[in-house]
This record gives structure tokens, C-alpha cells and sequence, in this order.
């Protein structure tokens, strides 16, 4: 077994250390004395723009900690390289799980803003962009990602009162529907934050794939719906423009988006035991926001 790659430090002695594991990779040991910018608003990993004479690429340490959250760095190399080759997301010159190492050429576009998320056309943009990436090939190198385990496996341990214990009760009878019904898998992203979709002015490229896998199209599209909050005439103009829903799930997509804010409140309660003020407010914000939906309908004046 590879010696695990230590904690990641802030400031210079983390890019001491990316230094370190790109002069061990083949790939990259060229890059190794690059100029190195770093790249702000992530919540787990260290990132870098990384400038060479002629070139520019995205260099990304993971987090140490990163399987506990659900991520699988194997897996998440395999469907880097299928999106990459289906012109989704960057070109990929090394992802090495070992070091926990990412290296994809540089987008030079601007990542979404929360108000790009509103406008009718961007909406329509990036439906396509997922019907494309739902209809893929799907592959066996790429992991199976279910919502209801990973609910379980972030529950696990965490303490709990009467709000905990409502939330989870109800989740079960959430995904009871959802896992109930069948559907055909398909490669997903999972995390359709704006902030990982780049506009290069022509196109759009989706980014952070790490908790991406092999899941249902249904999820995906929901997780998307919730993180933006986007209420029912956006949310119809993304379904339209998607065009790939069955009407049978049409149905379900408001448990669907319940279930993957349920999800990511217990993300955030895991990743940020202690409450910290990253992860304190949207915990806040996502209890009351489960605790004020019910599994059909949502009250948009709690968003």
C-alpha cells in the first residue's frame, strides 16, 4: 500500500508540498517549479493555478479526510477522464489517488455567479450540458453512489435531539419513494454548486467532479434545483430544457431535492463537527429549511 499523503497546511508550506508530489509524478515533474496562484472558495481541498512558460493548468491537493465524506479518489480519476473526453470538463494530465493529486489545463473562463443561475438562458445552457452528461456511456471503473447509504454513513455517530431525530425519520420515508422506483443509472456530477460551472464565453465546463458517480440523472438534477433555491418557473424551464425526465419522476423531484439537502445538512455537520462559522450557518440554514418542507411540496418563503 502507498504511505498516505500527510495533512494538508495552509499558506507556504502547502505548496511546498504540492511541489513535492508533482516532481513524483511523471506527468507533472515538469511543472514542479511553475508559478503557483492559489484559488480560493473551496471547503476541503488546497488549489493552485499553476503557470509554465506557454501554459496554464489547475493543480488540487484533496483532502486527507475525503473518503470519510463519501469520496472515492480512484473513482473519481475514471470519470474525470470520460467527461474530459467528452469535452465537459477539462483536459486531465495527472490524477494520482496515492498523493491525492490533480492536475487538468487551466479553464481560462469565470466561474458562475448565484445570479447567472437565474437567467432563463444560462438555465437552458446548463440543462443541456446534464442531458449530455447523463447520457454517456456509463462505466464500471466509476463508483455507485447512493443517497440513502451515504445519508447512513454521514448520520452514523452524530449526535442528536428531537429536530435530528424528526429529519431522520422523515428521510427514511423520503428515500423509500425514491430508491422504490426504478431508474436507469447514469454518470453524475452531484455537486452543481454555480460556482462549478466556468463560462469561457462560448461554452460552459463543469469542474469538482470528486463526488460524482454512477447514480440516478433524477438526483443530480435535484441537487442542482436545491442548491439554488431556484423556485417553480425556473425550475420548470430547467426540467423543459433537460427534456430527459420521465414523467413518473417529474412527480418526485421536490423529494429529491428534500433528500439531497438532507444530504448535504449532514455533510456539513460531519465535515464541520464543531460548528465552525464555514460550516455553522448553512447547517442552520438547511434544518430549517428540512424541517419546513414536507416531502411534496416547498415552502419557498423559508428559502
Amino acid at each position: 500500500m502507498p504511505e498516505a499523503p500527510p495533512p494538508i497546511d495552509d499558506g507556504p508550506a502547502a505548496e511546498v508540498e504540492l511541489r513535492r508530489r508533482l516532481r513524483g509524478c511523471v506527468a507533472t515533474r515538469a511543472l514542479a517549479d511553475g508559478h503557483l496562484r492559489p484559488i480560493e472558495g473551496g471547503l476541503s481541498n488546497r488549489a493552485w493555478r499553476l503557470d509554465v512558460p506557454g501554459e496554464a493548468w489547475f493543480a488540487r491537493l484533496g483532502h486527507p479526510g475525503a473518503s470519510e465524506l463519501g469520496v472515492d479518489r480512484a473513482s473519481e480519476c475514471a470519470l474525470l477522464r470520460a467527461v474530459a473526453a467528452a469535452g465537459l470538463s477539462p483536459e486531465v494530465l495527472a490524477c494520482e489517488p496515492a498523493a491525492d493529486l490533480l492536475v487538468t489545463r487551466f479553464v481560462d473562463g469565470s466561474p458562475w455567479q448565484a445570479t447567472d443561475v437565474r437567467v432563463e438562458a444560462n438555465l437552458q445552457r446548463v440543462a443541456a450540458l446534464l442531458r449530455r452528461l447523463h447520457a454517456l456511456p456509463v462505466l464500471a471503473g466509476v463508483q455507485a453512489v447512493s443517497y440513502s447509504q451515504q445519508a447512513l454513513r454521514l448520520a452514523a455517530g452524530l449526535p442528536g435531539g428531537r429536530d435530528e431525530a424528526i429529519l431522520h425519520d422523515r428521510a427514511a420515508q423520503v428515500f423509500a419513494r425514491l430508491d422504490g422506483r426504478g431508474y436507469t443509472p447514469a454518470l453524475c456530477h452531484h455537486d452543481l454548486h454555480h460556482l462549478n460551472v466556468l463560462d469561457d464565453g462560448r461554452r460552459l465546463w463543469l469542474v469538482d467532479w470528486e463526488y460524482g458517480g454512477r447514480s440516478d440523472p433524477l438526483m443530480d438534477l435535484a441537487g442542482f434545483l436545491a442548491m439554488h433555491e431556484l423556485n417553480p418557473a425556473p425550475t420548470e424551464v430547467f426540467l423543459e430544457a433537460y427534456g430527459a425526465l420521465p414523467p413518473a419522476d417529474r412527480a418526485l423531484v421536490e423529494a429529491a431535492r428534500w433528500a439531497f439537502d438532507y444530504v448535504q445538512w449532514l455533510w456539513y455537520r460531519r465535515r464541520f463537527p464543531d460548528g465552525s462559522a464555514v460550516g455553522g450557518e448553512p447547517t442552520e440554514c438547511l434544518s430549517r429549511r428540512l424541517l419546513h418542507c414536507d416531502n411534496r411540496s416547498v415552502d419557498w418563503d423559508q428559502g
